[in-house]
């Protein structure tokens, strides 16, 4: 579920504002700023149009560049100690501290898309295995079946 509208490029938060009963919008990434609200969820999608639409037109009759949000370009502040670490890295790398930086924000997403967990659950009055030192012979060729558990997937054991 999302409460975000998007149009042309443009897009906005959306909050519901109970002393007045309106949902307003907030388009965002942009240094300009644009607000709309509407009484409905069509009124609102309206609204929102409306506001980009009169943007884009206001701009172009004084001569002005509408602002796009995700530029490609943000500022972030760091401590010190890591921003030595990731120049130092980068250079090992042979690579600016600009391209570590989009390695690392990319790597980031990488880690968390297909990474599963799978539970096993063996009631330790039907049988108890000690886990740790691979007792079980049955828990062994489970584990060298490649395909059932991957770098990516974490185990648990829970017992009762």
């Amino acid at each position: 579920m999302s409460s975000m509208l998007e149009y042309k490029g443009y897009h906005a938060t959306i909050e519901y504002d109970a002393e007045d009963d309106i949902f307003v919008g907030d388009v965002f990434g942009i240094t300009d700023s644009l607000n709309f609200h509407g009484n409905s969820v069509d009124e609102l999608k309206n609204t929102f149009s409306q506001c980009i639409d009169n943007y884009l037109e206001l701009c172009e009759k004084i001569g002005k560049n509408p602002d796009k949000e995700f530029k490609g370009t943000f500022n972030v502040r760091i401590p010190p100690e890591l921003h030595k670490k990731a120049a130092l890295a980068a250079a090992k790398q042979k690579i600016t501290l600009n391209q570590y930086v989009v390695k690392a924000i990319d790597k980031s997403f990488e880690e968390n898309k297909g990474s599963k967990e799978t539970i096993i659950y063996i009631p330790y009055g039907t049988r108890q295995t000690d886990w740790e030192n691979g007792a079980d012979e049955s828990f062994k060729v489970f584990c060298q079946v490649g395909s059932i558990v991957t770098k990516k997937e974490s185990v648990s054991y829970v017992g009762n």
